[in-house]
């Protein structure tokens, strides 16, 4: 995609500016691109929504929006929006939105798609921090070997995207940091056309299940070929490698054989969000608040004839799956195949 490059550009300038120099901007005139428009979002009925001037519900509200109130989104996170708030700005969160439609599709990825431009190996031990100091808080522990999807760096920290806030990692951890491909048509096969992680906890029995279903969904599709992903990586049965553990089914947690599946799910839609040549033709998320491993209405829920996750390669060539889990990080990378 001959735009990829621009757009890394232009995101990675964007994510330059932190969040205090963003909140600064609410009480003076600010020039901001719209990239999306969207309204308060009606599933909670009349309740109303806070705008406010950080990225942190217990600071002041600017203003509250009623369900339906227009609002135009100029930059999103993984847990709120950024939105126009007369000449400023101010934060949604993004469980409390609906977005209508892409301004400038040609330039601007599809809501919410959040590209990764990167990724690394990680060379020795290393801790994902809260923010770009060795003294902020842990959020989990990489080892050897792990694979990250990376945002971009900033003053010589990776950035990344964990749960639902980003997470950095020290560059000197870093064996080396790979780009991903800047032109889908004209890269080659051991380039990744897309990658993204998600990180998840130490419940044995679940990370046994997103081992076996990245061994199952890992393979190559020819053009025109469609994934079923509960029929590829299901049933979820014992026979089948997997184990009980706990499942999330409309906002509810059960255990049932498989569980953690979904979340294999999620990180492949995530990963082929990214990717214009990859049609969906189901995906269901897990309820209004969704799962909460991932960014705000980035999951794809699987594992029932009413809850799955199918796509097309609609590409002119073949894409190869590569799906793997190391220790708290399960990696999806897509690339062209043979």
């Amino acid at each position: 995609m001959k735009i990829r490059r621009f757009l890394s550009i232009l995101l990675l300038l964007c994510l330059a500016v932190n969040s205090t120099a963003l909140a600064a901007t609410t009480s003076k005139k600010t020039a901001v691109t719209v990239l999306y428009n969207g309204i308060v979002t009606k599933r909670y009925g009349s309740s109303t929504t806070n705008v406010y001037g950080t990225m942190d519900k217990t600071s002041k509200a600017l203003k509250t929006l009623k369900p339906g109130s227009e609002i135009e989104i100029t930059a999103i996170y993984p847990n709120w929006v950024q939105v126009k708030n007369g000449t400023g700005v101010g934060y949604i969160l993004r469980n409390r939105i609906d977005v209508t439609d892409t301004v400038d599709p040609v330039k601007t990825p599809p809501y919410p798609v959040m590209e990764h431009f990167y990724y690394a190996l990680i060379d020795r031990d290393v801790e994902v921090k809260a923010d770009k100091k060795s003294g902020s808080a842990t959020l989990t522990q990489l080892t050897k070997g792990a694979r990250v999807a990376i945002i971009g760096v900033e003053d010589g920290w990776a950035k990344l995207i964990y749960h639902r806030q980003y997470g950095y990692v020290d560059t000197r951890a870093l064996a080396e940091l790979y780009p991903i491909a800047s032109n889908i048509e004209e890269a080659g096969t051991q380039e990744p056309l897309a990658v993204f992680t998600s990180y998840y906890s130490d419940n044995e029995d679940r990370i046994n299940n997103l081992a076996v279903a990245c061994k199952y969904i890992s393979k190559v599709m020819k053009p025109g070929e469609s994934m079923n992903f509960n029929h590829t990586a299901g049933p979820f049965t014992a026979k089948r490698g997997y184990l009980p553990a706990p499942v999330l089914k409309d906002g509810k947690v059960t255990t049932n054989y498989g569980g953690g599946s979904c979340q294999v799910s999620s990180t492949l839609w995530d990963t082929l969000m990214q990717l214009p040549g990859i049609t969906v033709l189901m995906r269901k998320p897990h309820g209004n608040n969704a799962a909460s491993y991932l960014p705000h209405g980035m999951d794809a829920s699987s594992g029932a004839t009413n809850l799955n996750f199918i796509f097309r390669n609609d590409y002119s060539f073949p894409i190869r799956i590569d799906a793997s889990t190391h220790d708290h990080a399960l990696f999806i990378a897509i690339y062209k195949g043979s």
